[in-house]
């Protein structure tokens, strides 16, 4: 039981393998809106700390208080667990990200897609 989601960070669209994985186990959709409230503010794409503020968001909208189920961790894709959320992910070279099968870019201060904005 739970409403789990993750989110990937990694250097490239392509890595699969040594990927940091923010997770909650409460979080539902907390993690495209995580991803969502950073990059509209964020002027810190290409740069590690951008997973900082991304993993500082996703727990501040679950009202991370101490015991409520977040991790991190170095991981695989294929070790991601997709039952309840689907994981979005989250090129931090470029602020790409990917989210159910669809690609979307970085234009201005926005995750867009051609016919959809994250």
């Amino acid at each position: 039981m739970g409403n789990r989601s993750n989110i990937v960070i990694r250097e490239t669209a392509t890595q699969t393998d040594n990927c940091l994985i923010l997770y909650s186990h409460w979080g539902g959709d907390d993690n495209l809106t995580a991803v969502r409230n950073v990059m509209a503010k964020t002027d810190r794409v290409g740069d590690s700390y951008l997973a900082a503020q991304i993993f500082h968001e996703f727990t501040k909208l679950g009202g991370y208080e101490g015991n409520l189920g977040y991790g991190l961790w170095v991981g695989s894709v294929e070790e991601i667990d997709e039952d309840d959320n689907p994981a979005i992910f989250l090129d931090i070279d470029t602020g790409a990200a990917t989210y159910q099968g669809a690609t979307y870019t970085l234009q201005g201060r926005h995750l867009v897609r051609e016919t959809a904005t994250l």
